[in-house]
């Protein structure tokens, strides 16, 4: 184990992971200190030592967050505990909004006052007023405290559920239309990623999602990447609703970066096992489509199974469109995929919580969506934001989805 660990700090992956987590402990620490200082420290209905307390609470479930990660508990064990993350940030967004309509509320005042014509009779007014009424200016501020506290804590309670509820229901079907020369007839395809089976998604969760795409009754049923998040002999029995899937033409599969944080070797083994046709850097020719899979981008630095887009298009039937899977958007930056008609990504989660948006943004350059890619064939590259989630159960603005791609020929007249 000691041996795996340092080979994966030798190729950085682990170096990568430790920066990216010490930066979010960094940001977890800045928002606890924001919701003190603006709201436990003054608060009139919760003792400032009390609020402190739930803060250092919430912090110490964080940290036992990534402690226990690579012990085996049961999901809702980790559930419970990733919950902390989850109230932190609640807290904090919630404390934002109430100080950003403060801000707004001020500055409207101060406008209104500003160009008023009786500034000078107002501001003596309110002189007379602090000099000779004290209590009631004082009892006033008492009551809008209490409505400052009331509304922390409803958008508190608020944010906590809608977070929460976004990561574990079962994703609802995204129906995206595309135009494909040269398709023959119309087609449909069901696209999962970043299930995220491992900790906290299991079973019973897989099956939902497996029942929802079979009610599809799609031709091709294709999952881009990180489908597994954790050691295989831990998670077989939670993959076996994969079995069940049902499609025309099959499930197909790429690899994600969190195979290989895994060992991704037993994994694609096992894979094999449930019905997935893997096409890490390979392809196959259906019906109507060339389906070509590269294993991710993570493979260079582990150097095992590394992306190879030739050897993966090697073969195409040039009479058919061509789609190609690829977990992380930034493969299309890398490599010229002007052969493809169509690209499917994964890995960016949407961002998974706001702001984190815009450092995917900065690492990937497509976050969610359907994209034109600038290139002659004016490739479509659609970036699913995934099934499940990674660490604490938590979505907020980045919604889940299973998409549903309809394929029609340009000037066809498909039924």
């Amino acid at each position: 184990m000691l041996g795996n660990l340092w080979d994966r700090l030798q190729n950085g992956v682990m170096m990568k992971i430790l920066i990216f987590v010490g930066v979010i402990f960094a940001v977890l620490t800045l928002m606890k200190a924001y919701v003190y200082m603006r709201f436990m420290r003054h608060s009139a209905m919760i003792n400032k030592w009390l609020g402190l307390g739930f803060l250092v609470l919430l912090a110490t479930g964080e940290i036992l967050l990534f402690v226990v990660r690579d012990s085996h508990f049961a999901h809702w064990q980790y559930l419970l505990v990733g919950s902390c993350v989850v109230l932190g940030y609640s807290l904090f967004l919630a404390c934002l909004c109430v100080d950003m309509f403060r801000i707004c509320a001020f500055l409207a005042t101060k406008y209104q006052r500003r160009h008023s014509k009786h500034i000078s009779r107002t501001a003596s007014l309110n002189e007379s007023v602090e000099s000779t009424d004290a209590k009631a200016i004082a009892s006033r501020r008492v009551f809008l405290r209490k409505i400052i506290d009331w509304s922390v804590a409803t958008l508190f309670a608020y944010f906590s559920f809608k977070s929460l509820t976004n990561a574990l229901s079962v994703p609802h079907i995204k129906e995206v239309y595309l135009k494909v020369p040269h398709l023959r007839r119309k087609m449909s395809i069901a696209m999962i990623s970043d299930v995220h089976i491992g900790k906290t998604l299991g079973r019973e969760f897989l099956e939902k999602v497996v029942a929802r795409i079979n009610a599809l009754n799609v031709d091709i049923v294709v999952i881009v990447g990180d489908l597994v998040d954790d050691k295989i002999h831990l998670i077989k029995d939670d993959l076996e609703p994969l079995k069940d899937l049902q499609s025309v033409e099959g499930v197909y599969y790429v690899s994600g970066n969190h195979e290989y944080y895994h060992s991704i070797e037993p994994i694609l083994a096992h894979l094999k096992t449930l019905n997935l046709r893997i096409l890490n850097n390979t392809n196959t020719e259906l019906e109507n489509v060339n389906l070509v899979g590269v294993s991710d981008i993570a493979g260079e630095q582990f150097k095992l199974f590394p992306p190879d887009l030739n050897a993966a298009k090697q073969g195409i039937n040039a009479d058919k469109p061509s789609i190609l899977l690829a977990h992380q958007p930034k493969f299309v930056r890398q490599n010229d995929v002007s052969e493809f008609d169509i690209v499917l990504c994964g890995h960016t989660h949407g961002g998974q919580v706001f702001p984190l948006s815009l450092l995917v943004w900065l690492d990937q350059h497509y976050i969610h969506g359907l994209y034109t890619l600038p290139n002659p064939k004016r490739t479509q590259l659609y970036v699913s934001s995934g099934v499940g989630f990674w660490g604490p159960a938590i979505r907020f603005l980045a919604p889940s989805e299973i998409v549903h791609l309809v394929l029609e020929g340009i000037n066809s007249k498909n039924a």
